[in-house]
């Protein structure tokens, strides 16, 4: 299939406390230096690296660094890197979202920044070769050029991988007075982005809003707006949106022609 990066979605336990559902989501981290026990052990991981290197191709695993799990032993040994309310309790700020309390990268640099650079020097060593990470958009600038430049001397060719915001999603957290980057601002520190300013247009020309020629020239468009090597991740589906089939569930064919030379594969 010509496959040469395997990324995972989040590895680590899962809080308990607040959990949703009875699996919870792997997106509320209660240990970021271990493996879920569902998924095996640190020497499994081991293994599944070697094989990964092996077969010549390399392994990137998902970062979450705006929250962690009401659980997390941050939430009680670090209160104050969380965000924290009127009542002095600690938050998330996404109301939805009761099973993470969020991250307070303000007023942390000396103490909570380190300990999330040492996360991702913790993974190089384990043998990752690069972190997709998550909300990227949404965390300082000032940190992801910190861990770049730290992560760098561990691996310089680990690949930084962004999940950047889409426009609804950025007007949205600065209507809130939030912190949220441009993908221009993030290809300062990240490798790729996601595609995420184009996936409204080209869901809207798969099914047939808007003429195919319209998301062209939106494509073309980013060519003059990114840096000149700038390298976009365009998919068709990921864990967050709609599966193709879905999307396409009244023309299959149409499904498979959009999958036909995909470069990123959701299993």
């Amino acid at each position: 299939m010509g496959i040469d990066i395997i990324w995972l979605l989040p590895i680590h336990p899962i809080g308990i406390t607040n959990r949703k559902g009875s699996l919870g989501s792997p997106y509320s981290i209660k240990d970021f230096r271990a493996i879920n026990p569902e998924y095996g052990t640190m020497n499994d991981f081991h293994r599944l690296v070697s094989e990964i290197h092996r077969l010549g191709m390399k392994l990137m695993i998902d970062i979450v660094y705006r929250h962690t799990s009401h659980d997390c032993s941050w939430v009680k040994e670090h209160p104050e890197w969380y965000i924290r309310d009127e009542k002095d309790n600690a938050i998330c700020l996404i109301p939805q979202w009761t099973d993470i309390l969020d991250l307070k990268f303000e007023g942390n640099e000396t103490t909570l920044w380190p300990e999330l650079i040492d996360i991702l020097k913790f993974w190089c060593e384990h043998g990752v070769d690069g972190f997709r990470m998550d909300v990227a958009s949404c965390v300082p600038m000032e940190f992801w050029r910190q861990a770049r430049r730290s992560v760098t001397e561990a691996n310089p060719r680990c690949i930084w991988l962004a999940e950047s915001s889409w426009f609804s999603a950025m007007k949205s957290y600065r209507d809130q007075n939030g912190l949220v980057h441009t993908d221009a601002e993030l290809y300062e520190t990240f490798d790729v982005c996601y595609d995420y300013d184009l996936y409204v247009a080209w869901r809207a020309a798969v099914q047939e809003a808007i003429p195919i020629k319209s998301y062209l020239e939106l494509v073309r468009l980013q060519t003059f707006i990114y840096p000149k090597d700038f390298i976009k991740m365009r998919f068709v589906e990921n864990h967050d949106q709609d599966r193709i089939a879905h999307i396409c569930r009244d023309n299959p064919w149409k499904a498979l022609a959009w999958t036909g030379h995909l470069r990123f594969i959701k299993y």
